[in-house]
């Protein structure tokens, strides 16, 4: 598409936020790296709804603005709200993001998304806030996904520098936990992390962390969670190596702002490899949680294996008792129905259970979905195992057990058929054949709002 592709030049732009789930702090970044720009406040304002944005947008149109609609959709949000994206791309441009924008691009394209981002997130919304004001092509655009005349095409892959932007918003008093790491040094097939376009690992400078504190705590903020898919392997240099001088020295700049940092706790959770003395020690002095999250997922070895999580059962039940005997409370992830387990490996699960029920360690229990842009994205979830009910059951009384598994297992075959409708960026939607069966009663009910599948789907 040209400069600007149907748009004038001359209005103001407005992006209108289209808040889902809770998601409001999500836009803190797209508001950091507007300002960051110039853009925000002179041309471009940011505007947030929590209702279908399409009468905002009619207003802002009526009044001369050029409205551009934003969605940060992971894979159960994209559920939920595809009809409603379609409805809207049909009237004003969508750009969209998120997880499910990243891992499956092109079924928004084909929905009539404007563009996905698929990347760093800060570039390609200045990026595209350029484009709809005229001043740049939309193929020069880094880190998208559009359809140019039916052809999916993704422009260049750019990452950004975390420290680059600040990770809150006080003009829109979004305050989110401060993401210290991008990325991930490890490959865990039913994660998108490190599958998706922005997998390199990057970290955000103390410095920089030690700036953002200090406005949190200046807005009220005293708490201060931070983001990473690894939150113990902050500053880490290699895989399974903890750098503790770096964490150390990130905790301590947080205490000296007057913040109260929470380390190795949602959502920055850790791995086995990284609950050592010495990091245990570090967090003992400056942490404020008393949790410590720690992935497991199976009880099984060889389903970890398979499952490329790159540690042992015993190495991951040794950090529960570690984490004990320095104070802490474990809460230990299990995956239920992850693939290749079998009778064997949901009985070593279940004894695994046990063993941690005995160490009064919480465990909070997940069920596997294959989320697009992975590797098990076309792994067909299974039931959860009647031996898995049995042991929640017995154990529902110790108040030991949390998660949203029984939501994940209602979720599960619906995000696999998304895949099987729809599986790769091809010219036109290929909906797998054998899973006609197992999927066609979504399929019904999705075409009803969803259009654009109509003429593939056998709906006999």
């Amino acid at each position: 598409m040209g400069i600007g592709g149907a748009f004038g030049v001359q209005q103001r732009l407005v992006l209108i936020a289209r808040v889902v789930y809770g998601a409001r702090n999500g836009f803190a970044f797209i508001a950091s790296a507007l300002k960051r720009s110039g853009l925000l406040g002179s041309r471009v304002e940011l505007v947030f709804t929590s209702d279908d944005p399409r009468a905002l947008a009619r207003g802002l149109r009526d009044r001369g603005r050029r409205v551009v609609v934003l969605y940060g959709l992971s894979s159960p949000v994209f559920l939920d709200y595809m009809g409603e994206v379609a409805q809207v791309a049909s009237e004003f441009p969508v750009v969209a993001g998120g997880p499910h924008a990243e891992g499956a691009y092109w079924q928004l394209l084909r929905l009539g998304v404007y563009a996905a981002v698929v990347g760093d997130g800060e570039n390609a919304v200045t990026g595209l806030a350029e484009h709809f004001l005229g001043e740049r092509e939309l193929g020069d655009v880094p880190n998208i996904a559009f359809s140019d005349g039916g052809v999916f095409r993704v422009t260049r892959v750019e990452l950004v520098s975390l420290d680059d932007y600040e990770p809150f918003s006080k003009e829109y008093d979004l305050y989110p936990p401060i993401e210290i790491m991008r990325g991930c040094f490890y490959r865990c097939r039913f994660c998108q992390v490190p599958w998706l376009f922005k997998s390199r690992v990057r970290f955000r400078s103390v410095s920089s962390v030690t700036r953002a504190a200090r406005a949190y705590v200046e807005a009220g903020q005293e708490r201060i969670r931070f983001i990473a898919p690894i939150g113990l392997a902050y500053g880490s240099e290699k895989p399974g190596e903890p750098n503790p001088a770096a964490v150390e020295e990130l905790l301590r700049s947080v205490r000296s702002v007057g913040g109260k940092p929470y380390l190795g706790t949602f959502p920055s959770e850790t791995r086995p490899e990284y609950v050592t003395p010495e990091v245990l020690r570090i967090l003992r002095r400056y942490a404020a949680n008393k949790r410590l999250a720690i992935g497991l997922q199976s009880g099984c070895n060889r389903v970890l294996r398979m499952s490329g999580r790159d540690h042992s059962v015993e190495e991951a039940m040794e950090a529960v008792k570690l984490a004990r005997r320095y104070g802490y409370r474990p809460v230990v992830d299990l995956l239920f129905g992850l693939p290749g387990e079998d009778e064997e490996a949901v009985e070593k699960t279940i004894k695994v259970m046990k063993e941690l029920a005995a160490m009064k360690a919480q465990m909070r229990l997940h069920t596997f979905i294959p989320l697009p842009g992975t590797p098990f994205a076309r792994e067909k979830p299974k039931p959860i195992h009647p031996g898995y009910r049995e042991i929640i059951k017995e154990l529902s009384a110790t108040r030991l057990l949390e998660g949203a598994w029984e939501e994940q297992e209602r979720l599960a075959p619906m995000i696999y058929c998304l895949t099987a409708l729809d599986p790769a960026p091809t010219k036109t939607p290929k909906p797998s054949k054998e899973d006609q069966e197992y999927c066609s009663k979504y399929w019904r009910k999705w075409i009803k709002t969803i259009k654009t599948y109509e003429p593939y789907i056998s709906t006999g």
